[in-house]
């Protein structure tokens, strides 16, 4: 029978009593568990498919029927077209997002350049010699 009272080594990292029994030992078994471990690991890896790539896929690989004519077009394009007409019913999110995609979005960018002394002096004339 082992004693209650007994001091157990504690964990340097989170002050918590190291685990009994024997401690792991690196060796055959160890590299058999951990080639295991990434082989699984790279197959889930291929089998899961990224956002990005599962909707490229469809926007290009997928038709639709269109509702007007029922021929089938690919569901970027109806996208595209579905997008537009909301623009020219007044929705201006679809306007904007129409705007940006063909890189006519306004520049954000704010300048904290110091303008030319010449420039600056024009200025101060301007405003303070009335």
């Amino acid at each position: 029978m082992t004693d209650t009272n007994e001091k157990r080594p504690v964990s340097p990292v989170n002050g918590q009593p190291l685990p009994r029994g024997k401690p792991f030992e690196p060796g055959e078994r160890a590299r058999e568990i951990g080639r295991n471990g990434g082989r699984k690991s790279q197959k889930k890896a291929k089998e899961r498919k990224t956002l990005r790539e599962d909707l490229l896929a469809v926007l290009t690989d997928m038709t639709i029927p269109q509702k007007e004519t029922g021929k089938k077009i690919p569901v970027q394009e109806a996208l595209s077209i579905a997008v537009i007409k909301a623009a020219l019913n007044g929705n201006v999110r679809a306007y904007e997002i129409i705007r940006d995609t063909i890189g006519e979005k306004p520049a954000e960018k704010i300048s904290l350049a110091t303008p030319p002394a010449e420039v600056i002096s024009q200025v101060e004339k301007a405003l303070f010699d009335e």
